[in-house]
């Protein structure tokens, strides 16, 4: 029996450290997503190195390894640690179908460019016969329950044959980061770990940094409803009521969007997931998140300036609107993580403290920070790198937080001592007593899970002032 060896790496902090947790508050799906997509009779172990240590004498046949963002120079490491070792790997995800495919290929036998569902089982029985195509590239995107957008400028299409939906396969099991021992024994590990699915693939939207639409070329899909509500149902088998939509937007097909709201309502359960501030502006579409147990969004604001937005092909957030969008999600008792860039072109040094003010004025529960990142394969990359001012090519580096591009509006220091002061100011006593105090009239108890999260992130910022790159 073939045997194959899924690893999710972790990734090193700048001064080298292996980031990793004994805790964390939910868990991937790439990996069970794979492990259903592998040939059914090949054995198969999964990993996240986040939680657990890889075993890099492994006895498989094959190793696939997927990453994004700063995991990468930690995958390429594996990989090159497992090819010495004889193994046979397969690399994949968006950044190695972004990236110039040369720079995966002189660390692995073989990768995955596109979606995996169509090719990955056919490279896996290919490495395992001692053959290779190099490239495996999905020729086109898998048809979902239901098609909104088609890829802009690529030369794939959506398929004409609907495809099986492969996470009506996944075995929640096979989830690496749920502490089985905490979710049978702790109440309040049962509240704070978020089981994750999905209902959508990619963003119609144009936003020249984002790369996920590089990766889907603006294309968006749907699964059909039923086959979601499956998934929670199986979600609540096991006792779980807090769901983490993967989603990058869930919102973008809005009449799809209200129907799966609509049947969320009977199963009484709370969900998060990421989302644009459109939902704030359609009062029907917000009401029915709410009322089918939308608790947290987290929302790409990332500036308060229309010129910023403008640039980086956002001019859909209409930034002046923010005020009256923020107050509706308040009183719906949605909790908003703010997304917020410092260091994109028009920004001067004044933009730390106008932030700060705007985010501590309108009560926003948590945020996470970026300067820009400028990820392959995305039109912002291509950009700067025509500019020259691209700081660093080690992947490893490409995090929340460390200084990539050049910024026009101030200099690196400025922007380095801004974005540190920033974080340490919105997560001050002054500031959470400010922001999370006053509560809101719904979902007083979710209210009170985040305003302890923010008491969290002040301990943790004292002891460790510039580890913005864990914050998660």
């Amino acid at each position: 029996m073939p045997r194959l060896y899924l690893v999710s790496p972790s990734h090193h902090l700048a001064d080298g450290r292996l980031v990793k947790t004994t805790r964390y508050w939910t868990s991937g799906l790439t990996m069970p997503t794979l492990k259903a997509l592998a040939p059914r009779d090949w054995k198969v172990d999964i990993v996240d190195e986040l939680m657990a240590d890889v075993d890099l004498d492994h006895p498989a046949d094959v190793v696939a390894i997927g990453a994004m963002g700063p995991q990468i120079s930690r995958a390429y490491d594996l990989a090159d640690a497992f090819r010495a070792r004889g193994k046979k790997v397969v690399l994949g995800g968006p950044w190695v179908s972004l990236a110039p495919h040369e720079r995966s290929l002189a660390h692995a036998d073989a990768i995955v460019v596109g979606e995996a569902e169509t090719v990955f089982a056919r490279a896996l029985e290919d490495l395992a016969a001692g053959r290779s195509a190099g490239v495996y590239r999905a020729g086109e995107f898998v048809r979902m329950g239901k098609t909104l957008s088609r890829p802009k400028n690529d030369d794939r299409t959506i398929a004409e044959t609907s495809h099986p939906d492969i996470y009506q396969n996944i075995d929640y099991r096979d989830l690496q980061l749920i502490r089985w021992d905490k979710w049978k024994t702790s109440p309040f590990y049962r509240l704070y770990f978020h089981w994750p699915l999905v209902f959508s693939r990619g963003c119609p939207h144009p936003c020249n940094y984002c790369a996920v639409q590089a990766f889907y070329k603006r294309s968006y899909r749907t699964r059909n409803i039923d086959a979601v509500i499956e998934n929670v149902r199986q979600i609540k088998a096991f006792g779980g009521r807090n769901l983490l939509f993967l989603d990058d937007n869930p919102i973008a097909d809005v009449d799809a969007a209200k129907e799966l709201f609509a049947r969320l309502i009977p199963e009484k359960i709370k969900w998060t997931s990421q989302c644009t501030i459109e939902i704030a502006r359609d009062p029907e579409l917000l009401d029915l998140a709410a009322r089918s147990g939308c608790v947290a969004l987290s929302i790409g604001l990332e500036s308060n300036e229309e010129p910023v937005l403008d640039s980086l092909k956002k001019r859909f957030n209409r930034a002046p609107r923010y005020a009256e969008d923020l107050a509706a999600l308040r009183a719906k008792g949605i909790q908003v993580i703010a997304l917020m860039m410092f260091g994109m072109d028009g920004q001067t040094d004044g933009v730390f403290d106008e932030t700060l003010k705007f985010l501590v004025d309108h009560k926003v529960s948590l945020v996470k920070f970026f300067t820009p990142a400028p990820y392959p394969g995305t039109a912002y990359h291509e950009e700067m790198r025509q500019a020259g001012r691209i700081l660093n090519e080690d992947w490893g580096r490409y995090d929340y937080g460390s200084l990539l591009v050049q910024p026009t509006g101030m200099d690196a220091r400025t922007l380095r001592s801004g974005f540190d002061r920033t974080y340490k100011h919105f997560y001050g006593l002054p500031a959470i007593a400010k922001r999370m105090l006053a509560l809101p009239r719904r979902n007083r108890r979710e209210h009170a899970a985040y305003l302890v999260a923010n008491l969290k992130t002040w301990h943790f910022l004292k002891k460790n002032p510039s580890a913005w790159g864990t914050i998660s």
